[in-house]
Formats: C-alpha cells, structure tokens, sequence
C-alpha cells in the first residue's frame, strides 16, 4: 500500500508536465484548428534558453523570464512563418508545417548546444519530501500545483473574457469572425503566443528536474497529446482530467511489479512506455471518427 502511494506521489509531477503542455496544444488548436506537433521543440528551445543563460553566469530567475519568453517567440514565429503560409492550404498542410518546424528545432539545438545532456539551473528550491520509504525531491513535485495555477488561468481566460471568446469564434469562423471587427489572425497569433509561453514552462522545468538534451521533450511530448485526445481538444478541464488519466497510467506501470503474475512483465525496460502506446492506440482508435468529422465541419 505504501509503494502505491508513494507511485502515486512521483506521478504527480508527469500528470503537472502533461497538463501544461497538453494546455498549451489545447490553446493552440481551439484557436486556430491546427495540430501544433512542434510543441515539444517550442519547449526544448525554451529551455535551451534558459539553459545559456546558467552558462553566461545570469541569475535564474533572468533565465527563466527570459525562457518564456523564447517559448512565446517561438510561438509568434511558427505562426507567422508556417500558419499564416500554409493557410490556404488547409489544417493538413499546417499541421504538416509544425513537423518541418520540430525537425528544423532539433536540428539547430544540437548543432549550437550539441547532442549531450546537460543539466539546467533549479528553478525550484533543492530539497525533498520523505514519504513512507521514499523521497520525492521539490524541484519534481513543484510542477504540479504550477500547472494547476497555469490551468486555471488559462480556463478564467477562454471562459471569462472578451479576448478568450474571441479566439474560439476567430478559429469556429474566420469570415464571421472579421464581419464584427474582430482580426483572427491577431487572435491566432495570441494563441500561439500563450502556447508557446506554456510549453516553455514546462520545458524549464521539466529539464530542471531532469536532463535537457534536443531530443528527450522535443520527442517526448507524445503523452501531452494523448492527453489532449482523451480530453478532447475543445475542452480545457478535459485536457487536464486527460494529464492525470496518462501521468497515473505511466506513473503507476513501475508499482505493479510486485504483483504476482505481471511482476515480471512489468519489471523490463520500456513497460511504462509500452503502457503509454497501448492508451494511445485506443484513445485514436475511440477519437478518430469525431476527429475526422470535425475537419470536414472545418472546411464547409
């Protein structure tokens, strides 16, 4: 019982990355219908920022402000140079755009700060919590009450203000949108804005609490859409109800093995990430069909 608790605990922080970024693709996608696949480069970089801002001796809190505010860049940036390009085109071919994007972020990062992990400066305060026979460091635990300031924040935004309604009409349509002066590409622009700022959160971080290289969170951002998919991307609570449903299933895998049966199953290497793959295929499995409708909606 204490070494399920304990799993549950060091889940915490996994259920805290996958809600930002899953947030942070949510944000994007409700406001301007497009599958942002570079998310995960959008937080590498930012953290790569961060990270040369350790090196040249500045304070951390210098480098995380500034960080984020790479991530919110990088955000103006794929939309102006990518979306607004690719417009006419169509979701597909956006979507497309964001793939170029990721391979043309990892490519650069390990080309400047090569391919060799590195460790970030701690954003959170060193220290750690004993529970039962373990310990859970501050630096991980941290980020889940941030994603959950963040999360709220961000709902108060879409629900709550002009702006947040704005960006929903603006991405729903577009014409009708302009007809009551309302500009849809300054509000796609401000959604990749916001996204981009969380995804370099959680790309700090994240990195903080572990390693940075231009390959772990660029690639590794396929549970944040897992989650997104189960949540729905028009939902906001759902994409966090989502990050717990995938950061308990990963965190969990390594608690089973002391069952008996599947102990030795669950012991090899790669098991969470199996567990991770099978929940994908269902969930895309379960989503398809609503996924596909609503592109053909989208382009009517």
């Amino acid at each position: 019982m204490h070494t399920a608790i304990l799993y549950l605990v060091l889940s915490l922080p996994l259920v805290g990355t996958y809600a930002l970024l899953g947030l942070g693709i949510t944000v994007i996608y409700q406001a301007s219908r497009v599958l942002n696949l570079a998310h995960g480069a959008m937080a590498m970089g930012a953290a790569f920022v961060a990270y040369q801002f350790s090196l040249w001796h500045l304070p951390t809190p210098l480098g995380l402000l500034a960080g984020i505010a790479s991530g919110c860049l990088l955000g103006v940036l794929l939309e102006r140079v990518f979306m607004r390009r690719l417009r006419q085109a169509g979701p597909t071919a956006q979507t497309v755009g964001t793939v170029a994007a990721l391979t043309l972020s990892i490519a650069l990062a390990s080309r400047v700060w090569g391919t060799l992990p590195v460790r970030e400066p701690r954003v959170i305060p060193v220290g750690a919590i004993k529970l039962f026979e373990g310990r859970v460091p501050f630096d991980l635990i941290g980020i889940f009450p941030i994603a959950i300031i963040g999360g709220a924040a961000l709902f108060a935004l879409f629900q709550f203000t002009d702006l947040g309604l704005a960006m929903r009409g603006a991405a729903q349509n577009r014409r009708g949108a302009a007809l009551r002066g309302i500009d849809p590409d300054r509000t796609a622009a401000f959604a990749w804005i916001l996204g981009g700022a969380l995804a370099a959160l959680a790309g700090i971080l994240l990195s903080a609490a572990t390693e940075l290289d231009p390959f772990s969170i660029s690639l590794g951002v396929l549970p944040a859409f897992v989650a997104a998919l189960i949540g729905g991307l028009d939902s906001l609570p759902g994409v966090c109800l989502g990050a717990v449903i995938v950061g308990v299933v990963q965190g969990m895998v390594p608690a089973l093995s002391g069952l008996p049966g599947i102990g030795t199953v669950v012991q090899g290497q790669g098991t969470p990430e199996l567990a991770l793959g099978v929940l994908a295929l269902v969930v895309m499995a379960l989503r398809g069909i609503r996924l596909s409708t609503s592109e053909v909606r989208d382009a009517l």
